[in-house]
């Protein structure tokens, strides 16, 4: 099966997993999701010591923004919840949008920080 036919028939997609198939989305604002809300969960804080050593000399830290498990829960991709890292928002917006048009039920994506990422799961809840 050619990758780009398998990446548009898994209902959980990664921003990883989608890095080379990408294209632009013209859909209108009608033909989003407007039935359901979205859900933004913290999966996992991530520290990569041995860059933070090499490149800053220093340990470096786990985000302080974000805990573990914490959630948001959102009506509208385009304001970034209370609370909400405006860095990361502006890193995992796109897939944010993906699940409101309906494209996946779940999505996982980080922010970009390379020493310290985080992780997300986007998903479409019930209203």
């Amino acid at each position: 099966m050619e990758r780009r036919n398998f990446i548009k028939k898994t209902a959980i997609g990664s921003s990883c997993a989608l890095a080379g198939a990408m294209v632009a989305s013209e859909v209108s604002a009608s033909e989003c999701n407007t039935e359901f809300g979205m859900k933004i969960t913290v999966l996992k804080r991530s520290l990569n010591s041995d860059w933070n050593k090499e490149f800053r000399n220093s340990e470096g830290k786990k985000c302080e923004v974000f805990k573990e498990g914490q959630e948001f829960v959102i009506d509208s991709p385009w304001e970034a919840p209370k609370g909400f890292c405006n860095w990361a928002w502006a890193d995992i917006r796109t897939f944010i949008h993906l699940v409101q048009e309906g494209k996946y039920e779940t999505f996982v994506s980080c922010c970009t920080d390379g020493f310290r990422p985080v992780f997300f799961k986007i998903e479409s809840i019930a209203k």
